[in-house]
């Protein structure tokens, strides 16, 4: 199996592993990594929380238990710059595509200066890149999904699980406290990104569509790398290398438990 990380909506912050949530539903899960629509989304009011998925790892013992953190955030203001997101990204698709940045310049090999000193001939002058149109149906789909299953999901707070992830490169709990801060920062810079882009939509459409295809400064510097098409999650094809993040179910491979549900199984 895949790891994951996995977002849930619930009914508050849990500050352990038995403080469970009156509500709880999934939202969705992403293998080997965490798209940028969950950090838009987680960018409200990230702070460190309680693991819901596990009160430690395998193998430890009740003694000697590695505390577990994941992501907790309120809802409303991440799911506030997800919605202007998507109405910049749907006049974004109105505009002429850019063309892509030139290709940096390669110093010639000696094989090369050796062929041009032999056999000098005018260069010819770098063509621009022609954009091509792309397909954009599935995204704009994708976009009309998010925004009614993020409505009818609503709740109090977010929670996002890295726990998977960030077994695979740390084992200690230090180690694994460090990842999710560093993914707070990540959904920390996502947020700013957005609020960066200009208040009119079309200026904003135009600068998010640039900081897409070339770095930018921070914090714009966030968006760089996704592709906002129907590739926009394509990382199995090579497409794309960031995710998106348009893909929703209530149902992911951590049912977790509600606080009625968690004090039925803790009664045995």
């Amino acid at each position: 199996m895949a790891n994951r990380s996995y977002l849930y909506s619930l009914s508050n912050r849990p500050a352990s592993y038995a403080d469970r949530p009156e509500t709880i539903s999934g939202l969705s899960e992403w293998p080997y990594d965490v798209p940028f629509m969950y950090r838009l989304l987680m960018s409200g009011d990230p702070q460190l929380c309680a693991s819901l998925i596990s009160d430690g790892l395998e193998g430890d013992t009740p003694e000697e238990k590695i505390r577990l953190h994941a992501i907790g955030s309120g809802f409303d203001a991440g799911f506030a710059r997800v919605q202007r997101f998507i109405a910049i990204v749907r006049h974004l698709v109105t505009l002429p595509p850019l063309p892509a940045p030139p290709p940096v310049p390669k110093a010639p090999t000696l094989a090369e200066r050796l062929k041009r000193f032999v056999s000098p001939q005018a260069e010819a002058a770098p063509v621009a890149a022609v954009a091509q149109p792309v397909a954009t149906a599935q995204l704009l789909a994708g976009l009309d999904e998010t925004m009614a299953f993020l409505e009818a999901h609503r709740d109090a707070c977010l929670l996002l699980e890295t726990v998977e992830l960030d077994c695979m490169s740390e084992e200690t709990e230090e180690g694994l406290r460090g990842c999710v801060e560093e993914e707070i920062a990540r959904c920390i810079a996502a947020g700013a990104a957005l609020d960066a882009l200009p208040d009119d939509i079309a200026q904003a459409a135009r600068r998010l569509q640039a900081a897409l295809l070339e770095e930018q400064d921070a914090p714009l510097d966030a968006f760089f790398g996704l592709r906002l098409d129907d590739d926009c999650d394509s990382t199995r094809s090579g497409a794309t290398e960031d995710p998106l993040g348009l893909q929703w179910s209530d149902v992911l491979y951590f049912e977790l438990f509600d606080r009625a549900a968690f004090e039925e199984a803790q009664r045995g």
